[in-house]
């Protein structure tokens, strides 16, 4: 059986955002609800200066998180930068 997802957070696109150490990065960032499991996935979509994905990071969060999306993917982003996978 197919799950019904609910898009919480339609896909968004963050330009220039600083990673840190002058260092920029270009994300998209999404987030869905799958109501039958109560599972809420933000997903990432890191890219490269060709505007290709190099990376997608799927995230569980909490439902409740939803005026925070945006502040918990770029906490990731930063997270995958300093750990050297973008």
């Amino acid at each position: 059986m197919l799950q019904q997802r609910q898009i919480l957070q339609d896909w968004t696109r963050v330009t220039d955002f600083d990673v840190g150490d002058s260092e920029l990065r270009t994300f998209e960032y999404h987030v869905v609800a799958v109501a039958e499991i109560g599972r809420v996935t933000l997903t990432i979509k890191c890219l490269d200066e060709g505007l290709k994905t190099v990376r997608l990071d799927p995230t569980d969060v909490s439902a409740d998180d939803q005026q925070d999306f945006a502040d918990i993917a770029a906490r990731r982003v930063r997270q995958l930068y300093v750990r050297g996978i973008i």
